[in-house]
């Protein structure tokens, strides 16, 4: 961390150690709201996200206080209730309860100072929020009211530090969770949970990481046309939610141009080094053996090979397909999939089937023709001038057993 980065660290611990004495008193000044944040500053040479405490300027945001927007608003506290954890993936039942906000925080020239973590982390997060809405089109090339149809009142609650609750077979427990950002798409909400002892950058305030989520936000908007059911059975598939998160690695990316996920928070090499896309050289037969250990993640290692290859596809694609027409067409892609994994034949794609225990039996399992169908799909989907290199770098990445001959005959070979 540069110089300067480390004595806005010490001041604003300065100023913890202060706030228990002082009164909060809610300050009131006008929009455009400004306020010190920890915000997204670009990419090093390395390709690693970097990150400042900086002042910077709320583009959508109407009312500071209770931290409520054109596009999103933030409830702190409030208990979700919860059937299962899909990665950063949450089926959620219902929310209860939430209030505003409660920030803390003083004025001076027209700048908002947090006097606390948990206010610098909703300020932070409010505004990765505002600047994804604002740059969207940008982007990705959708506009903000395509997605706000989506959406309770047409814009997304954020819950700072819910309370979860595990149900089930009738009883629920309150549970420890080991969440640091989630979304849940059967009500579209974002989740940001209290900071961890081994985050540098905290994941609920980490532009990348709220990319991210939205990228969940979008498979959910793309792939299951906005409405994901209980009952569908991609919605449960072990190996979707594997593509799943590695959708969402490839939209942090678009929004960022890093590949690099994870290390601006979480700077362990062994779980950093994974997540890399552009960088990690493992495939999906080195998933497959009886302890694997090039890459540990489970279902997110499924997701990073296919992050890799949309981002090798691109590279070979960009002297005449720009980030926005690539991230573009493939949302329009996934929109076409579920449809085409739903006729699929029993040939290429495992017949849905009842497990004891388990809706699936392939769950849990790094299932070659699963992963093999979802790709003769998205192949068969892409535009046509992306199917070449769609095609060697899934063949690349997943190999004959993550590709099998079945699906690749009829869409790559």
């Amino acid at each position: 961390m540069k110089n300067s980065h480390r004595r806005h660290w010490l001041f604003f611990a300065g100023i913890l150690l202060l706030a228990p004495s002082c009164g909060y008193e809610s300050f009131k000044f006008g929009a455009p709201y400004k306020a010190v944040v920890l915000a997204f500053t670009g990419t090093n040479q390395n390709g690693s996200a970097e990150f400042a405490l900086t002042e910077k300027t709320f583009r959508t945001l109407t009312d500071f206080n209770n931290l409520d927007g054109t596009f999103a608003k933030i409830q702190r506290g409030g208990t979700l209730k919860i059937r299962n954890v899909n990665g950063s993936i949450v089926s959620a039942d219902s929310f209860d309860g939430g209030e505003s906000p409660s920030l803390r925080y003083t004025v001076k020239s027209g700048v908002a100072s947090a006097l606390d973590y948990s206010t610098l982390a909703m300020l932070s997060a409010y505004y990765q929020l505002d600047e994804i809405y604002s740059t969207l089109e940008s982007v990705i090339g959708l506009t903000p009211d395509l997605l706000q149809a989506n959406l309770v009142g047409g814009k997304h609650t954020v819950l700072f530090e819910p309370e979860i609750k595990m149900t089930g077979s009738g009883s629920e427990i309150s549970a420890g969770i080991k969440l640091n950002a989630a979304f849940s798409p059967k009500d579209k909400k974002f989740l940001l949970f209290q900071r961890s002892p081994v985050e540098k950058v905290p994941l609920a305030a980490n532009f990348q990481v709220l990319t991210h989520e939205f990228g969940h936000f979008m498979f959910d908007y793309s792939f299951f046309a906005g409405n994901p059911k209980d009952d569908d059975r991609w919605s449960d598939e072990w190996a979707l939610n594997g593509i799943n998160e590695g959708f969402s690695d490839f939209v942090s990316w678009a929004f960022t141009n890093s590949t690099d996920i994870l290390r601006s928070s979480i700077d362990i090499a062994e779980i950093a080094d994974q997540r890399d896309f552009a960088k990690s050289s493992f495939n999906f037969e080195n998933l497959n053996a009886e302890e694997p250990k090039a890459c540990t993640g489970d279902f997110y290692c499924v997701g990073t090979l296919f992050a890799r290859s949309l981002f090798q596809s691109w590279n070979q694609l960009k002297s005449t397909v720009s980030k926005k027409d690539m991230a573009k067409g493939v949302i329009e892609t996934l929109k076409k999939c579920k449809s085409v994994l739903d006729a699929m034949d029993t040939s290429i794609m495992p017949a849905q089937k009842d497990g004891v225990g388990l809706k699936y039996p392939q769950l849990y399992e790094y299932n070659g023709k699963v992963v093999g169908g979802f790709l003769r799909a998205f192949v068969n989907s892409a535009p046509a001038a992306w199917k070449t290199e769609l095609c060697v770098a899934f063949k690349s990445n997943f190999g004959t057993s993550g590709f099998p001959a079945a699906a690749r005959n009829g869409s790559c070979d």
